[in-house]
Order: C-alpha cells, then structure tokens, then sequence
C-alpha cells in the first residue's frame, strides 16, 4: 500500500525548517539520487539537503522527459519522466551489493503536466516482484519506499502500464543501510514503509541529520512534548540506528490516567506488518518514588504485547511487532497504557510501521541473463526487453521462450529474432544460452562464420540460419549433430552433406585406427590388474588406511576378517534394515557392544570405490554428530563395514511412522535433531581440510541413536576437495532424487552449497512430516509445496498436522526461513551451513523460559514469548 502524499505534503516537505542555508556535508558514498527528466549533464547540489541530484539517462533508456508546469515547489519537481509506450519500463540502479539492504525512494508529482487533467494510476515493482500501487490525483503527488535486499548487482525499479494512465516518475533515490540494519527485511521479504512518525516536535526531519536519509514526518500534536538536549546514546549494533535528534523529543500527557492511541499503518485487510516503536526515556526519574511503567497494546489495541515496560534513561530501546495481520478496517491500531503503579504519564519518541511485500517471485537463471544482455547489446536490440527476460511471465521478453521450475530459476529455452534486421556478426554469447532447444535467427542479414559454441548447447534441436545469404561456414561440431540427427538445420545444410562426403574416408580410417588402440589399452589394462591382485592380496585400501592411522592416533586397527564378521553377526542373523550398499545385520563385538554391519551385496547399486570411499573418510573423521565407523573387512567378494549401532533407526522412518511402538518426534526433538543433523555436515565443509561434500544428505541417513542424538551416515557417495586449488568440482551427478541441488543436476558443479540444497529439503521434512515429492498424482515438489503455503501466511498449514498445534510459533517460522534460504535456485543465494547453524540455535533461543507471563489470545492469534521478555503476535503470513 502506497503512502499517498498530496499537494500540502510537498509543500510541507519543500518548506522545511533547515531553511535555506546550505546544509553541513555528510558523505554520500553509495547514494544514488535521481531527478528524473533532468537533462543537465553535471546534475546540481539540492540546497536544502546537500544532496547531490543527476540526471536519469544513464539508468533508463525509454521514456519521455517532461517539464511540470504548475510547480511550487522548486527545481525537485521541476520535470518528470513519463512512458506512454511499453507496458513495462525499468530503471538499473547500480553498482550495488548483492545481499546488502537499501532503502530505494520514487517520489511523484502530476502537476498536470501534460495538460489532460487526468489521474493516472500504475503499478510498480522490485525487480520482477510487485511493490506497489501508484495512484495520483491530478495535481497531487505520492511516495513509495522500500527497504530490500539486492539480489543481484543492480536493482531494477520498474513501472507498470495497467490501462489506467501513463506511468510516471519524478525523483528515484537509493540510499544503502548497514548490513545489519533492519533484519527482518530479507530476500524472501521487504519492508515497504507505511508510517513513520517522530513525536514531540514539529521539525519535519531527514538527511544530514538522518545519515540513511529516512523521512521522518513531525507529529508534536495536542499532547504534552518532551525534549532534551542531551545525546540520545545508540549501541554500535543497533538494528535500527535512529538519530539521537529523533530520540530527544517524544509525545506525553500531563496525567497519568490517559492513555495514547495511534495507527501504526495502514493497509488492505490480510497484509502482513512489521511495526517498530522506538522509546528513550527522557526525563531522569528517582528510582525510589518516581517510575514511567507502560503496557503496550496492538490489534485494535486489544492484544497485549509487552508488558511492564520501562525505557531505558537516555538510551536508545525498540519494541517490534512482527507479523502482525491488518483486519478489516484497514489500519492496525496500536496503545500505549500506563500502569497503576506508575508515577509518570506514556511516552513514545518514535514509530515505523511497514508492509511485510513477499520477494519470492521466480527470477530468470543468471547465466541466461548475462548471456541474453550481451545479445541485446550486441544486435541493438529494443523491443520490450527490460528487466528480467522471464519473470514476471507476463512481461516475458519478445521472442523468448522460458521453462520454469519450482526448485530452480527459469531457463531461455527459445530464441526467436527471426526478421529483425540483424546485420553482422552472429555473438558468441547466444552459445552461453545453454538451455536452448530452439534458435531461429532467419531472415536477416547476417554474415561471417557461425560461432563454434552453438554446437555445444547439448539441447538445441532446431537452428534456422535461412535467409541470411552472407552467413559464414557452419562448424564442423554443428555438422555432426546434423548427421546424428539430434540437430534440425535450415540455411547451410548443404556444407554439412558435402563435408560428409569429402570427410567420410578420413572418417571410417579414423574409427579403425581408434577401435584398435582402445583394445590394446583394455588388454594392457586387464593385465596389470592381474599382477597388481596377485602382488597385492590386502589390495591398496590397508595401505592408504595406514596413512590414516600415521596422522591420526585415535585409529586403532579396524580390519576384520570375514571369519570375524560372520561372529560378530551370528552368522547373519538378524537384518535390521536393507540399503543401495546391501542389507544390515545387527552385530555384537566381544565385549558386547551392540554394533550394524552393512554387507555389500552382489546387486548393490555400491560398489568397491563407494565402500573404499567410505572407509577413507570416516577413518580420518570425527564428530559427535557423524556415525563411527567400528571396522571394515575389505577381502575380496566380502566387503563389510562395521558402525556403531542406532538405536532408533533413521528420521524419515520417524516422520513417516514407519516405526512402530515409537512416539511421534515433538517439536523439542525435531529442532534438536535439525541443529545436530547440520553441526555435522558443518563440521565436514568447515572442520575438515580439505572440506568434504556428503553427496546424499537425507532424512534416511540422519540416523539417531537411544537419545535421539542425531548423527550423518552413508558417505559412499562423498567427495573431497581444497578450496586452495577450486571453488567446486566438476562431476557426474549422484544423489537421491527429490534431494538433488537443481544447479549440480544442471551444470555438473559441485560444492558445499549442494549440500546444503539437500539439508534444506531435510528440514522441510522436519517441519511438515511430508517426504521430498508429495503423494499426490502430480508429485508436488516439497519446495514448491511449502512455498505456496508460506505465501498464503499460515503456519499451521505448514507444520506436521501429526503435532496438533503442539509447537513454538515464532521458531517455525525461523526454520522455514533457513529452509528456503538452503533450497535459494541458485546456489549463491544459499546461506552456507555456519550460518545455518547460528541460524538454528538462534531459533533454539527463541523459546526463552516462561517468567509466569500469561499470554493474552484473541480467536486466532497468540502472543508468543521472545527474547528478553518481547513479544510478537504470531498469525504471521510469511517470514
């Protein structure tokens, strides 16, 4: 919802108390401030601010500029940027950093300037994801603010053509915040600013004397203003860090038995709020007989949220109420109550009130758009390319046709520029589209040779190059995939079956000479691994595991014999579970230490590399969270492992109740497990050098012991590397699907990040009890699945309904936020498993003790215990 801000407010906001004096410099290091529709070419210093305003031509390459001709307000508002064609026009605003938060301000003013006296209303975005609603009176103005996350390295502001008026903009501004200031905004979420109010005075306030350049309106009304002038003391680490000039006035009363009403924002029924009140006491009480208690309540002032407040002396305090839920009159009504007890009347200093704007619209994949930029650029091309090319899908790009995926970013899967008057060179980054199934590049006037690249995009199945009478050779790689028949050509077909003819003696001489250098190489082969058997009975596995041992005293000699394994499991007795390894028998050592004993069976999916694998790493391991490896017998056609025994099975047979005879996990337990589960892998990408990826995280292999003690097992499938040398690994796929990263699927690249994909569908599995794909007939994907629910804003839908409510509010929110940062379609996007960890106690600290406060409940919406003492009203729609 938009904060409509008509002619009064301009005026208000031009007619400021700095007067004209030139302001005192503060540094500007990362603004970006916009005159939209100024042509000056070395922008100009605003008089009251100090702030320094350009032109918009290097951020926008559509649009018309306009003079405003009913303008009182000065040079701000002197001229705007209109878009009478296009529905979608966007300005890039860069350079910025990726997962930095900043505050990005449209401002606009109609002035009826173009004579029509009409009231346009449109639509404005973030990028690909719905912002707000402009609507305009004809010689009034609005504001739109928003403070987001950049998700990439520019921020893309855009508006949106809805039949209902030109689009407009006057003045656009970017202001960047410290990286810890407002975290509730995220990339799933931004904070799209409602209210904010600094009481007590009359001096409307922002830049210099708001380093961050927030806005804040004057509100000193018919109460009792406080004020000192004495510094208002901000710790360094403050969220917030309002100016100690906002914090040195507040509103009052003069009695003690009124009480204060506000709205605290405003917006359409069902919308999501953040509200931040921020307090400093000001007066300097004697604690024997003077105190200022409040109790402050939100919900039409019918919740209570925090009670016995004092605000500190002087020192800056904020109280935050999240999710809180607009009903049907459309405001969200907060009150500030003082206790019987209390000597000294309400006090508030200051107020922010938000609209929590979900960011979860799908982008385009990031090598696409890179790639489809630099063919833009090359060909000139217009069109109504702007901002992302596949999102919305709505605004899709003129001749593109995109995939989308649940789990993964939407791909370019078509290229059509046929008949558009492209002349030149074919560029090498088409072949960067590696998605493409389909490129028709017909009807133009393109010449020079075609570029090698297009035949490695292993999709592409149709190439229409007809029509271009200048068009170069074609590749000789692009001919094979013609002859295959994998590949439909049109113009320049005719290269390809003459270089067949030419070439197919050298061709068939060619295969020959191949054929039998490989059958040498084979027998060559066949023969040393003999020798190397007969020379070698222990094979190389006991050479390498005494390495092992060498560093690592811990390592005692773990070898069995297969004798010995029949022992220990009496002949095979019982099999306790079955694996893609083989099948598991509970064993007994001799000083009857219960132990599991996986045997390689001979149709096992495994094989000698996995078990090999698996004995290497774990004999160099250690971690209270990652199953002991016992021993091993690594004879020939008996291969065993030797592990400590689970007690309790693995977790996917808990969420499923597979398990019979065994309780439900509660909610203590599975957050638990989650934290433990992800020290584990934490330990292999962190405490391990070089860093170790697990391959196959999922719930059947976390397994848990008597305690509910949560630890990793089956590394078969690991893999090492130094990040001295790579950031990944270039591999074949391997996993379990449904778990599988959509990135590694794609590219082959393997890092940590592909881990931490799987640990994130694990706790998505946590949360809601459900495996990976749903058992619907359409097989719902969990992502996707929790997505929709999160969007919808409540959590109980979300939650393991075998829990019967039985769960903290606020730590189930926090983990479908680590969740869906783990599961990001890029893997870039994805919080490495440290922060994982921190994130899950942190969601542990969330469920502080109960100091005997009695949560106050309306129909549906709880008030839930934070740290120290706060408290948020939990029937959130998304976090």
């Amino acid at each position: 919802m938009m904060v409509i801000i008509f002619f009064c407010f301009f005026l208000f906001m031009i007619i400021q108390p700095f007067g004209t004096q030139f302001v005192r410099a503060l540094p500007q290091q990362g603004f970006i401030s916009i005159d939209c529709g100024f042509e000056g070419s070395s922008g100009y210093q605003n008089n009251i601010t100090g702030l320094n305003y350009t032109g918009d031509g290097p951020y926008i390459a559509t649009g018309e500029n306009r003079v405003v001709s009913s303008n009182p307000f000065g040079q701000l508002y002197a001229t705007l940027r209109s878009f009478p064609n296009g529905t979608r026009n966007c300005y890039s605003l860069s350079p910025v950093q990726p997962g930095q938060r900043y505050l990005i301000r449209a401002e606009f003013y109609h002035g009826n300037y173009d004579g029509k006296g009409l009231s346009p209303t449109f639509d404005l975005h973030l990028g690909v994801n719905f912002w707000t609603t402009i609507a305009i009176r004809t010689n009034g103005g609005a504001l739109a603010e928003i403070i987001t996350v950049a998700r990439r390295q520019k921020i893309e502001v855009c508006l949106i053509n809805t039949n209902r008026g030109t689009p407009y903009i006057s003045l656009l501004e970017l202001r960047p915040l410290l990286y810890f200031m407002y975290p509730f905004a995220n990339e799933s979420q931004s904070l799209l600013m409602s209210t904010r109010w600094n009481y007590g005075t009359r001096d409307y306030l922002r830049y210099p004397d708001d380093p961050y350049d927030r806005k804040w309106d004057a509100d000193s009304g018919e109460f009792l203003p406080l004020n000192t002038s004495r510094q208002v003391q901000t710790s360094p680490g403050d969220p917030f860090q309002i100016p100690s000039v906002v914090l040195q006035t507040a509103r009052s009363f003069s009695k003690t038995n009124y009480n204060l009403r506000i709205t605290a924002a405003t917006a359409s029924p069902g919308e999501r709020m953040y509200i931040v009140l921020h307090f400093s006491e000001l007066l300097p009480l004697n604690p024997a007989n003077e105190s200022r208690i409040l109790e402050i309540y939100g919900g039409d002032a019918q919740l209570q949220l925090f009670t016995e407040y004092r605000p500190p002396f002087l020192v800056a305090d904020h109280k935050e109420i999240i999710n809180a839920v607009i009903g049907q009159s459309g405001t969200y009504t907060i009150a500030v109550y003082v206790k019987n007890t209390s000597t000294q009347p309400y006090i508030i200093n200051a107020m922010e009130g938000f609209i929590v704007r979900p960011m979860n619209e799908s982008q385009t994949d990031d090598r696409d758009v890179t790639a489809i930029e630099d063919v833009k650029k090359a060909f000139k091309l217009t069109r109504n390319w702007e901002a992302d090319p596949c999102s919305p899908r709505q605004y899709v790009w003129q001749g593109l046709v995109c995939s989308y995926d649940a789990s993964a970013n939407a791909r370019i899967t078509s290229l059509n520029l046929s008949f558009s008057s492209l002349v030149g060179a074919i560029p090498l980054s088409i072949g960067n589209l590696t998605a493409l199934t389909t490129l028709d590049l017909s009807g133009n006037n393109l010449s020079g040779p075609i570029p090698d690249i297009l035949g490695d995009i292993s999709s592409l199945k149709i190439l229409d190059l007809s029509g271009n009478e200048a068009i170069g050779s074609i590749p000789r790689n692009l001919c094979g995939r013609v002859s295959k028949g994998v590949l439909l050509l049109r113009g320049g077909e005719g290269q390809c079956k003459s270089s067949g003819k030419n070439n197919k003696t050298t061709i068939i001489s060619v295969s020959v000479a191949v054929s039998v250098v490989f059958l040498m190489i084979l027998i060559f082969i066949w023969i040393f691994l003999r020798r190397r058997k007969a020379h070698s009975p222990k094979g190389e596995l006991v050479k390498r595991l005494g390495l092992v041992k060498e560093r690592d005293t811990r390592q005692r000699d773990i070898r069995f014999t297969n004798a010995k394994i029949k022992q220990i499991t009496r002949n095979f007795e019982q099999e306790i579970g079955k694996g893609g390894f083989g099948p598991v028998y509970l064993g007994h050592l001799d000083n009857a230490t219960q132990v599991a004993v996986k045997v390689l069976s001979a149709t096992s999916s495994h094989g000698s590399r996995e078990f090999e694998a698996e004995v290497l790493l774990l004999g160099r391991v250690h971690h209270k969270n990652l199953v002991c490896l016992l021993g091993y017998c690594d004879e020939p056609k008996h291969l065993s492992l030797v592990y400590e025994y689970m007690d309790n099975g693995n977790l996917r047979e808990h969420l499923s109740g597979e398990i019979s005879g065994c309780s439900l996990l509660n909610w203590r337990q599975r957050v638990s497990i989650a934290l433990q589960a992800a020290q584990g892998l934490d330990y292999l990408h962190n405490g391990c050098r070089p860093s170790i990826v697990h391959r196959d995280i999922k719930s059947s292999n976390i397994l848990l012991n008597s305690s509910y003690v949560a630890k990793i097992a089956d590394f078969g499938l690991s893999r090492a590397f130094s990040h001295d040398n790579a950031t990944h690994i270039t591999t074949g796929v391997a996993g379990t699907p449904g778990y599988l990263d959509p990135e590694y699927f794609q590219n082959y690249r393997l890092d940590e990040k592909s881990d931490v994909y799987s640990f994130g569908i694990v706790l998505l599995e946590i949360l809601t009890g459900q495996p990976p794909y749903m058992g619907s007939a359409e097989k719902t994907h969990i992502v996707k699945w929790v997505r929709t629910r999160v969007e919808a804003g409540d959590i109980n839908n979300i939650v393991d309904p075998n829990l019967h409510g039985d769960f903290e509010v606020n730590e189930a929110w926090k983990m479908v936020e680590v969740a869906m940062s783990c599961t990001a379609a890029s893997s870039t996007e994805r919080m490495p498993m440290g922060d994982v960890v921190m994130a899950l106690k942190q969601c542990i600290e969330i469920n502080v003790p109960d100091y005997g406060i009695q949560p106050v409940y309306s129909d549906k919406s709880p008030i839930i215990p934070l740290i120290s003492g706060e408290y948020a009203l939990s029937a959130p729609t998304a976090r």
